[in-house]
């Protein structure tokens, strides 16, 4: 299709970080290769456990690394979602279930383990709690590391993108996410999540404007295509006509004149005619957004969202993690 023949064409999602963004879209497709199932000797078995250990091993490695990357650019407490991506890579009833597998399937391990882990994520996938349906995302992330390890694929990253674009995907996990560039990252729209799925989160904390909910959009577009994208709204405009970048240009441009304007006015007392001081505080979601208060002149902190406190994990946050958490924004 020639570009003058090319229509505008909108999706709608649900808009989970705010901001106008256009560009070329990187579509994010799983690259690993399909997982073959082959016999092998029963005298084979000691060489698939120790290749399945090798795996497990780099996986946790790989973890703890994401882990800390993401303590020290957001916060240690977003960082505590990848301590449900090390318990599965510890799961003893896991591991078990796959060693036991090997032995009496006699198929190699890349593969067994793919159906012991599916087998539970897809229990997981099914029950009403929407904190134990994440935890299927959970074990989907890990088994896609683990058997990239077992075929020798390196970590997929985003930071290999060169120029900045604009992701949409099925569905980024946290794993994805760690690896996100600011810089080369302008966008993030998504098949799935919410407002309090852990792309919503890392978005709002990263300020790329993202949209999710988008259900098969993925299947729709192809990397390249030009795209603009409404985080306010929740709008993914392909292909948008001269008459919506204006109508955005518009838009965008008195945000940045708003923007400009409260800058001048960041250091100036907030004061009434009649000389009353009023104290503007700011909301925050996580540790690291305090930065952003103290940079936008707020005097303190009204509304501290610490839902991330319960999300990723199997126990109540204790009173001392509490005390922490808030102590780092105090």
């Amino acid at each position: 299709m020639s570009d003058n023949a090319r229509r505008e064409i909108q999706f709608q999602g649900a808009g989970v970080s705010p901001g106008i963004a256009q560009g070329a879209i990187h579509v994010v497709r799983d690259d690993l290769d399909d997982v073959a199932r082959y016999h092998i000797e029963a005298s084979q078995i000691t060489n698939e456990i120790g290749r399945f250990e090798t795996a497990l091993i780099q996986t946790r490695v790989q973890i703890l690394e994401m882990q800390q990357k993401i303590a020290e650019s957001i916060g240690a407490k977003d960082a505590g979602i990848f301590d449900a991506h090390l318990l599965v890579v510890e799961d003893r009833t896991l591991i078990d279930e796959v060693l036991r597998k090997l032995q009496t399937d006699l198929c190699n391990v890349e593969w067994v383990f793919q159906e012991v882990a599916s087998g539970y994520a897809e229990t997981l996938s099914k029950i009403d709690d929407p904190y134990l349906r994440e935890r299927a995302l959970d074990i989907q992330d890990v088994t896609k590391r683990v058997i990239r390890n077992l075929q020798g694929k390196a970590p997929k990253t985003f930071l290999a993108l060169t120029e900045p674009h604009i992701l949409v995907a099925h569905n980024l996990t946290p794993s994805d996410t760690a690896t996100i560039n600011r810089e080369r990252v302008l966008g993030i729209a998504t098949d799935l999540g919410s407002r309090t799925s852990h792309t919503a989160i890392m978005a709002r904390s990263l300020n790329i404007p993202a949209i999710v909910g988008l259900h098969d959009v993925t299947e729709k577009l192809e990397t390249g295509q030009h795209v603009l994208l409404d985080g306010t709204n929740g709008l993914l405009i392909v292909d948008p006509t001269p008459e919506t970048l204006a109508h955005y240009g518009e838009i965008e441009s008195r945000r940045v004149k708003v923007v400009t304007q409260l800058k001048e006015l960041r250091e100036t007392k907030s004061t009434t005619r009649d000389g009353r001081h009023i104290v503007l505080s700011a909301n925050i979601e996580l540790p690291g957004d305090v930065d952003a208060v103290a940079a936008n002149g707020a005097e303190g902190i009204g509304l501290y969202r610490t839902e991330f406190l319960y999300l990723n994990r199997n126990t109540l946050p204790t009173e001392d993690e509490q005390y922490q958490t808030y102590r780092k924004v105090a």
